[in-house]
């Protein structure tokens, strides 16, 4: 059965974002080996990714610009958003207007065998929790305090999280995998 995903990078103080909204401060960690090998080993078990407007509209401006490559390989990516927006030649992209839980079905089927990853925004996956569409989240917490900045849900949610794992990646950095709901 396909499970909803959602990976994310924070700091010890539970922000994704710094406080002008740019998330590049990651990137350092990113490249660490374990941090690395562990997204890689996550990445290959997922069929289809969900993104948010404003994440696809970073992410397609820095393809566009040939400041990073597409990250998604070949796997098909939903992009919820209020606007029109820009496509790239080659990508299976959808873009969808509307409740989560009325998408929910139609994204899971697109991932075939895979699970689905909500890569971002924190918003979106915010609401992924209000729509109780969430299966797991994936911390990857690193040695850094932001001290303000957008927050993992990137809104007022609530929910019980039950602790599956918690791996040490290396470098002071370590992934906790939580069951939600």
């Amino acid at each position: 059965m396909t499970s909803f995903k959602y990976y994310v990078g924070a700091s010890v103080d539970g922000f994704i974002a710094d406080g002008s909204s740019d998330t590049h401060w990651f990137a350092t960690f990113a490249k660490q080996p374990g941090v690395k090998a562990h997204f890689e080993k996550f990445f290959d078990s997922i069929g289809a990714v969900v993104i948010g407007g404003k994440t696809y509209a970073d992410i397609a401006r820095e393809v566009s610009e040939g400041t990073m490559p597409w990250m998604f390989g070949d796997r098909p990516v939903w992009v919820f958003t209020h606007h029109e927006l820009p496509t790239l030649p080659g990508i299976d992209l959808t873009f969808i207007r509307g409740e989560i839980g009325f998408w929910s079905q139609d994204i899971a089927r697109s991932a075939s065998a895979g699970d689905v990853w909500i890569a971002g925004g924190a918003d979106l996956a915010g609401g992924f929790i209000q729509a109780n569409a969430l299966d797991e989240l994936l911390v990857v917490r690193v040695p850094v305090v932001l001290g303000t900045g957008t927050s993992i849900f990137g809104r007022s949610v609530r929910v019980e999280l039950s602790a599956m794992s918690v791996q040490d990646l290396g470098d002071d950095t370590v992934v906790t995998r939580y069951s939600v709901g």
